[in-house]
């Protein structure tokens, strides 16, 4: 993907790319400018909005903790009341007394409470004494004895009110210690919570919830109910901090109730405080859009003006190619285009000096070719003065000396390959055997030989003269060093995918590892190793070439690598 886009630029005209770049400069700037200024305004946005919703949450917070001042306070005045301490703790002498505090106190002050107060819907006092109960206003304890609020509020502290949430909200309080006589009385008030928590309809349309100290929920508005999974993360966080819902992201703005302990949770979808975000993104794109018009004419002149000189520099280039030669090119101009025309006006000039050069070149060539034909002649002399020794040595019935004649023709035939760089694998192979023959008569075969190959690498072409080398290297350094038992050397050629792979292997001494990576890498004496390993890879790339894997007192093993190729892919 990345080298088509190269391609696709690379196929520009000079005058489009001047323009692309001008253009790709400029909108840069440009976008992050206008991105900067809508990620701002976007922020601002949420900031007021998030200012006003935390006011709102304020005056709400501010509210409730009037309405339960209140209610705090009329629970304490209960309490303290002489009359209702005497009533709970049945401090009576006869009946007679505490119907009478019943029927004109009790009930007369619950009724009036009530009538002040229409949110307040149950008072009740329930005591472990045993004063008589009397209607809802007088109940024994045991009757809420199993209920969960009853036993918070008798661990909660004397003359701390408590307050719960178990079907509509409940304040408790219980009556000082020191008027009832061992038992714990308690006042009951149960009040309708509906005008309490009666919201603004600003934020009416968020998750509000209200819950304890204990992340019981005591309050929650139609938008949470649907969200009350959202109490049990993590919740501990400031104002403003960001909660995340799946696809959904919140900001959370949070108020502690100090009358009951209680925390208020509104939770905002950011969408919602960046509404007239889109209104800042049509002004800015507007903005960006006008700035960008503007920009394309002026781009459009300066690149016109500019291409101008770069055009009739092509003109004149195009003259030359037709044939030109005698265009004199010359410029004023300081600039680069100046200096680029006057370069080329100098090359033209040298290119028409070399032009007349070339003909004493074609002189000297041809005496070289000359030169080259009479030193084809030797190798035909050598090879017939070996014929003549060869006839010779049969005729005297010196067969050894007729086969090292023989082997050492075979080698000097492969060997110049009629001064082609190529050769078949099959010449390359009867190359280096001829080679082994020649070593093993002259050292009386004091070292053993076996060649593996694989009949389908005979049609195959490579590089001429690279297995020799390995295998002088096998012998002198290798075999030759080897201190007891008789050397052997193996040859393998085997196809592996796409490629030809040549092993010599010896069985002499090894080479620690640093002299393995040494000898591809320096120049020795001779026709080397590093000398084969740059012809292959110069030809075929750095993925081929030569490797050496040795191990001291195991052997080395030589190994090259070269592409597969056939008669027809080397002559195309």
């Amino acid at each position: 993907m990345r080298r088509e886009r190269l391609c696709l630029f690379d196929g520009m005209r000079f005058r489009h790319k001047l323009f692309v770049s001008y253009l790709t400069v400029i909108i840069i700037p440009i976008l992050v400018l206008g991105l900067y200024a809508y990620h701002q305004s976007k922020q601002m946005l949420e900031y007021q909005a998030l200012q006003g919703i935390e006011k709102n949450a304020g005056t709400i917070t501010e509210s409730i903790e009037k309405s339960l001042e209140r209610y705090n306070h009329t629970i304490q005045s209960i309490i303290y009341n002489t009359t209702f301490e005497k009533i709970v703790t049945n401090d009576y002498i006869d009946l007679v007394n505490l119907s009478r505090d019943l029927n004109g106190y009790l009930m007369p002050y619950f009724n009036m409470m009530k009538n002040m107060d229409q949110n307040i819907e149950q008072i009740t006092f329930y005591t472990q004494s045993s004063v008589p109960e009397y209607g809802d206003a007088l109940l024994s304890a045991s009757r809420v004895s199993e209920e969960r609020w009853y036993h918070d509020a008798l661990l909660a502290a004397p003359n701390r009110n408590q307050w719960f949430f178990d079907d509509g909200l409940i304040v408790t309080a219980q009556f000082p210690s020191f008027y009832t006589k061992g038992n714990t009385n308690l006042v009951y008030m149960r009040i309708n919570s509906k005008d309490l928590f009666n919201l603004s309809n600003t934020l009416q349309e968020n998750a509000i919830f209200i819950a304890d100290e204990n992340q019981r929920l005591i309050y929650a508005n139609p938008n949470a109910k649907q969200r009350q999974y959202l109490l049990s993360g993590d919740l501990s966080n400031e104002d403003g901090s960001l909660i995340r819902d799946g696809q959904t992201s919140f900001f959370l703005v949070k108020k502690e109730i100090q009358q009951t302990n209680w925390t208020f949770y509104c939770f905002v979808p950011t969408k919602k405080l960046t509404e007239g975000a889109g209104s800042i993104i049509r002004v800015t794109l507007g903005l960006i859009l006008i700035c960008i018009a503007a920009l394309l004419v002026i781009i459009y002149i300066f690149s016109r003006t500019m291409i101008r000189r770069i055009y009739a520099l092509n003109s004149m280039m195009k003259r030359v190619e037709m044939g030109d030669l005698s265009l004199r090119v010359a410029s004023t101009s300081r600039d680069e285009i100046g200096e680029m025309t006057n370069r080329f006006g100098r090359m033209l000039i040298r290119l028409n000096e070399l032009i007349d050069e070339s003909y004493r070149s074609k002189i000297v060539q041809k005496e070289a070719e000359l030169r080259a034909l009479q030193w084809q002649i030797n190798p035909h002399f050598l090879y017939n003065t070996l014929s003549f020794i060869n006839w010779q040595a049969i005729k005297s019935d010196s067969y050894e000396i007729s086969h090292v004649v023989t082997s050492l023709s075979k080698f000097y035939r492969t060997a110049l390959n009629r001064g082609n760089n190529i050769t078949s694998v099959r010449d390359e192979l009867e190359n280096m055997k001829s080679y082994v023959e020649i070593i093993q008569i002259m050292r009386d075969y004091s070292f053993d030989v076996e060649y593996e190959i694989e009949e389908a690498v005979y049609v195959c072409y490579t590089i001429h003269l690279i297995l020799q080398p390995l295998v002088e290297n096998a012998i002198l350094h290798g075999i030759d060093q080897k201190e007891a038992g008789r050397g052997l050397l193996k040859v393998r050629a085997r196809l592996c995918d796409n490629a030809i792979v040549f092993d010599v292997e010896d069985n002499g001494p090894g080479m620690p590892p640093d002299t393995a990576e040494r000898i591809l890498t320096v120049y020795s004496t001779g026709y080397g190793l590093k000398n084969v390993n740059d012809r292959i890879q110069l030809l075929y790339g750095p993925e081929y070439g030569i490797s050496v894997s040795s191990q001291l007192g195991r052997g080395t093993i030589m190994t090259i690598t070269v592409p597969q190729y056939h008669q027809n892919t080397m002559d195309g």
